[in-house]
């Protein structure tokens, strides 16, 4: 690949993402929470406002589903490696990182944490099948920008609010690096599941 500016690395761990995951589209982020959240705020019309989720997950869900003002319920969910947020048709899939993972027609939410089994330290992705709506969720992660490829004081015509929810070149670099070395035996020993996680329902948040 000709490298003509840092947006590239994106670009490059964008298509690695996508042919190892098998998702026609990949929308980097700077964590797991924040796809989620994007997500929901671009699908939001689709769904009820109540959003069930498992009462054994990780304690960012609930409170990202109250930020993209929805009502989190806790049910009790059994889940392997991802479940459906409500019926959104978002998957988080935190702990489901694998090649071949993703299902056509869902959108798949990653974690790059430091402990999951690509462990950037800092950051996350959507897999979706839709091209109108991986370029839409890029923008609103990117600041509202049409084309992050180009820097903010060259491009201030800005067509949507947007987040500032974006994975940094250098992480999507680590990331190319990462993925390259990957082992099965990395990821098998990273799946997840409901009785990793505590019942936060009996929390009070």
């Amino acid at each position: 690949m000709d490298f003509k500016n840092n947006y590239d690395f994106i670009t490059l761990f964008e298509k690695r993402l996508s042919e190892f995951t098998g998702a026609p589209y990949v929308v980097l982020t700077d964590c797991c929470t924040n796809s989620i959240f994007l997500a929901l705020d671009y699908y939001g019309n689709d769904f009820d406002n109540e959003v069930e989720i498992p009462n054994q997950t990780y304690i960012s869900v609930p409170q990202v589903i109250r930020i993209a003002k929805y009502v989190p319920v806790f049910k009790d969910i059994k889940w392997k490696e991802s479940y459906e947020i409500g019926k959104s048709n978002i998957y988080d899939c935190a702990v489901g990182f694998k090649e071949d993972m993703y299902i056509p027609g869902q959108v798949q939410c990653l974690s790059f944490q430091q402990k999951k089994a690509l462990p950037i330290g800092r950051g996350g992705a959507i897999l979706l099948d839709n091209e109108e709506d991986y370029r839409a969720l890029k923008q609103l992660g990117y600041d509202g920008r049409s084309d992050p490829s180009i820097h903010i004081s060259k491009d201030p015509n800005l067509s949507m609010q947007g987040y500032h929810m974006y994975m940094t070149p250098d992480n999507a670099a680590k990331g190319v690096i990462l993925l390259n070395q990957l082992l099965p035996k990395d990821i098998d020993s990273k799946l997840g599941a409901y009785y990793d996680y505590p019942r936060i329902s009996e929390w009070k948040f």
